[in-house]
């Protein structure tokens, strides 16, 4: 009887879990199909909803710890949002590919949402979803794009704070998640029309969650915490490492905190979130599975445990071998953060400077070393364990497991942690300093407010000069795709007109990286109507080129030169227009 009653009540969850189940064994034995998703959700948030009935209540949340994100992100939101179109002037190659194939997937039917894209063999479900939103924004542009993804930082934002506030009181959790919104590198690649920061977006998000699940014992907070992990194996290479960090915090507890915990307790939850995890990454890691060898290569390059990844690290700091490319990585893995080491993905190539400022770069070691200090005197709950733990895992895969490093783009999701470490430093010195001063403070306000606003001024000072650094760069020196691009959406708008770039992959070099197909998928993306690019020159045949009025002929500074008179007899009204600073690349305008 007792049996038939527990049925009874998990009925729609055991119906939900074998639905759920169903989906995925029917999507491995018979591929994508477009009900498979939604009868996928549909199974998700029947469990969801299950959980939310007969778990305990979590209870509401006070109303400071509603308004202090959203008053966070507010003031944070000029430094994302404003002028996005044209700071920085760079324009990586990668925004452009990542815009050109969400277009593109977002406009292709039938999708396989759980499946690998051509792009690197990146998660093609996350392009579609990409796509869609930019189209929401008003179309797929490096404006829309670029406020989509700083849309984006600034929910990380406050995510962050969600994370911290159950760790630190509201003020510290405030200073932390400032603290990670005015990072340089966080903001400045936040600027650009990427989606590398979803992985955080999703790690924030899952970690608060499954956190708060173990803390009040909540099954559904728990699921709904892994099921968003799963998640990340659907937005980048790095998502992947998410819910790793909190198996990783898991096995920690049940090693060192079985007995304030229960190991009953950590062993449920546990249980709970890697079903949830397992029901929503399992069809990914079908698709990747089946997936061809093409496909799964660049993933595979990415990883050091393989041949292939060693080789890929070898070349990329030109090493003599395997060995000495493997060695470099784990040096500029292990010290990422405090000698200044470039982004090797070169997406944001702020040379002269590291991910993190200097005094970031000291104070997070200082946070590690309070946490676990105090973790090893048995203060308080081991809550503060997970970040430290997370912090270290990933500081130290980045360096022996990972290739590229430091690759920006992937390290973005270790800069919540290094934000918490530092918060934990700086509320430690002001807790030291206010011991001292005893006494002889004279003012009502406590003297610890003061001294971390200073702090957080200062250490937003000169993040926002090291990323303003990055912006200048682009603005004295222009930049090949940036300057070029934002030359074509202008001139773009009379639908009559045409481009052609006169180039080779030689001695009339106009691009820095790329070839002739590349080079006219850059145009087409800043571009009204893709059948306005026309299509590239040869060089040598400049001097016999035409084509109609009115039209746009982009070429090296150095070609004009040795073509300007040919050019100038046939097209009299033409003028040239300087498209970098430097007058190294121009644009030949033909009305």
């Amino acid at each position: 009887m007792n049996a038939r009653k527990i049925l009874q009540a998990h009925e729609t969850l055991l119906v939900g879990a074998a639905v759920g189940v169903a989906t995925v064994i029917v999507y491995g034995i018979a591929g994508w199909r477009g009900w498979i998703a939604w009868v996928w959700l549909a199974a998700i948030v029947v469990i969801s909803a299950h959980l939310f009935v007969t778990s305990g209540r979590l209870g509401r949340p006070a109303w400071p710890d509603l308004l202090a994100p959203c008053a966070l992100v507010a003031a944070l939101s000029p430094l994302y949002l404003l002028r996005l179109e044209t700071w920085p002037v760079q324009v990586s190659s990668d925004e452009v590919a990542i815009m050109s194939y969400a277009k593109q997937y977002a406009a292709t039917p039938h999708v396989d949402l759980f499946g690998l894209s051509t792009y690197f063999g990146d998660p093609a479900g996350q392009l579609v979803v990409w796509g869609k939103l930019g189209h929401l924004f008003g179309g797929i542009t490096l404006e829309h794009m670029r406020l989509l993804h700083a849309l984006a930082g600034l929910l990380i934002v406050a995510a962050a704070y969600a994370f911290f506030r159950q760790l630190l009181p509201l003020g510290w959790s405030l200073f932390g998640a400032a603290i990670l919104g005015l990072n340089h590198s966080f903001l400045m690649m936040s600027r650009m029309a990427m989606r590398e920061n979803l992985p955080a977006l999703v790690e924030m998000v899952a970690l608060a969650l499954l956190l708060l699940g173990l803390r009040k014992e909540s099954r559904f907070a728990t699921f709904v915490g892994g099921a968003i992990a799963g998640l990340g194996f659907y937005v980048h290479f790095s998502g992947r490492m998410i819910f790793p960090l909190w198996l990783a915090f898991l096995a920690l507890l049940a090693v060192a905190y079985r007995r304030d915990l229960g190991l009953e307790r950590i062993l449920r939850l546990g249980a709970v979130s890697v079903a949830a995890f397992a029901l929503v990454a399992t069809p990914y890691l079908i698709a990747y599975q089946k997936a061809p060898a093409a496909l799964k290569q660049h993933q595979r390059e990415s990883l050091l445990l393989t041949e292939d990844g060693r080789k890929v690290q070898q070349g990329w700091v030109f090493a003599h071998s395997e060995w000495a490319g493997y060695k470099r990585n784990v040096i500029n893995g292990l010290t990422a953060f405090n000698m200044g080491r470039v982004d090797h993905a070169w997406i944001y190539q702020d040379y002269g400077h590291g991910i993190v400022d200097p005094l970031s770069g000291v104070l997070l070691w200082i946070g590690a070393l309070v946490v676990v200090a105090t973790a090893v005197r048995r203060r308080g709950p081991p809550w503060a364990l997970l970040p430290v733990t997370s912090f270290l895992v990933l500081w130290l895969a980045y360096a022996f497991v990972v290739g590229q490093a430091p690759d920006y783009s992937r390290m973005l999701i270790i800069l919540p942690f290094v934000a918490y470490l530092v918060t934990e430093a700086v509320r430690a010195a002001v807790a030291a300093v206010v011991l001292l001063l005893g006494r002889h403070w004279r003012f009502r306000l406590t003297p610890a407010i003061p001294l971390a606003a200073a702090l957080l001024l200062g250490l937003g000072v000169w993040n926002g000069f090291i990323g303003w650094d990055y912006i200048h760069k682009g603005e004295v020196a222009g930049d090949d795709i940036g300057n070029t691009g934002r030359y074509v959406t202008t001139h773009s708008r009379n639908p009559s007109e045409h481009f052609y770039l006169a180039a080779d992959q030689g001695q009339w070099q106009y691009f820095v990286w790329g070839w002739p197909s590349i080079w006219q998928d850059r145009l087409r993306m800043f571009a009204a109507n893709d059948a306005q690019v026309a299509g590239v020159i040869a060089p040598t045949m400049v001097g016999q080129f035409s084509a109609p009025p009115p039209f746009v002929l982009f070429m090296p500074a150095d070609l004009w030169s040795s073509q300007q008179q040919a050019l100038l007899q046939r097209y009299p009204q033409a003028r040239m227009d300087r498209i970098t600073p430097d007058g190294r690349l121009v644009a030949v305008n033909v009305a």
